[in-house]
């Protein structure tokens, strides 16, 4: 069970096909605000969390996801990365 945050469609969708392809049961949304809605009703075993997105981003959220899905690894991706970003998601 994956859920994927990201505010680009295409990312969303590519995502989704190919874990979907692969057998498992995938939720996409596109803000954190929407993840934590969807968390009522889908335990993830893993996110996939992208660092800019509208509203909350991916960083701010990194400690909420870790405090409601304490078993799940969160795994941060971002088009924009560079080091100060890296090491702030590995805190």
């Amino acid at each position: 069970r994956v859920l994927v945050v990201d505010d680009e469609a295409a990312v969303c969708w590519s995502v989704k096909e190919l874990l979907a392809d692969r057998g498992h049961a995938v939720e996409a949304v596109g803000s954190v605000e929407e993840a934590w809605d969807r968390l009522s009703s889908f335990a993830p075993d893993v996110v996939v969390l992208d660092v800019r997105l509208p509203g909350m981003d991916g960083l701010s959220a990194l400690p909420e996801f870790r405090r409601r899905c304490p078993a799940a690894p969160v795994i941060v991706m971002t088009a924009f990365g560079d080091l100060p970003t890296a090491v702030t998601a590995l805190g």
